[in-house]
C-alpha cells in the first residue's frame, strides 16, 4: 500500500524551493506570455534550456514530465523503450522522445502491469530490463508524490500510401 503524504502535491513534481525575485515589469508581462504561473514559464525554459543543450548521444531518462499549459504534463520516454510493452503505442516526436499512447480504456495501472509482464517475459535483454525496471520507478515516484494520471485520446492521421501526398490544406478544401 503506498503511503500518501499528507499536505498539498509537488508543485513541479520533484522538490522545490520559494524563492523571491524583483523582475523588470516587461520581464514578467514576457513570462506570463509563455505561462499564466510566472514560476512555470521560469521552469519550463529550463527544462527547453537543458534539452537543447543535451548532446545527441547523452542519456536521457526512462520517462519525464513535460509541462502543458495549466496543470498537465505529458509523459515523454525514449521511443525505443515501451515498444515491446502489448497495449502501448509510442508516438515519436522530432527532439528523439516520444509519447505514451494506452489502448482505448487503459490507464497508468494497466501501463505499469504491462511493464511488470514486460519485465518477466523470458528474452529480455539487461539493457531493456534496467530501462523498464528505471520507467517504473519513476512512475511509482510520480504516484507517490501526489500526481494524478489522465487518460485522454488522440488521434492520428497515417497516409495510406507514401507516394507524393497531397498537401495538407488541399485535404482541407476538398469537399
Amino acid at each position: 500500500m503506498a503511503i500518501r503524504r499528507r499536505g498539498r502535491p509537488l508543485k513541479f513534481g520533484r522538490p522545490g524551493q520559494s524563492v523571491t525575485l524583483t523582475l523588470p515589469a516587461d520581464v514578467v508581462d514576457w513570462l506570463h506570455t509563455l505561462h499564466e504561473d510566472a514560476a512555470w514559464a521560469i521552469v519550463g525554459l529550463y527544462e527547453r534550456r537543458g534539452t537543447l543543450k543535451r548532446s545527441p548521444g547523452s542519456p536521457r531518462a526512462a520517462a519525464e514530465l513535460v509541462q502543458l499549459p495549466g496543470r498537465r504534463a505529458l509523459i515523454l520516454v525514449r521511443p525505443e523503450l515501451l515498444r515491446g510493452v502489448p497495449g502501448v503505442t509510442v508516438v515519436p516526436l522530432s527532439d528523439g522522445r516520444a509519447f505514451i499512447a494506452l489502448e482505448s480504456g487503459s490507464g497508468v495501472a494497466d501501463l505499469e502491469v504491462a511493464v511488470i509482464d514486460r519485465l518477466d517475459a523470458p528474452g529480455v535483454s539487461v539493457q531493456e530490463r534496467a530501462q523498464l525496471t528505471e520507467f517504473r520507478q519513476i512512475v511509482r515516484e510520480w504516484r507517490k508524490q501526489g500526481l494524478k494520471f489522465q487518460t485522454r485520446s488522440i488521434l492520428v492521421v497515417e497516409r495510406q500510401s507514401v507516394a507524393q501526398p497531397a498537401p495538407l490544406s488541399s485535404l482541407a478544401t476538398t469537399g
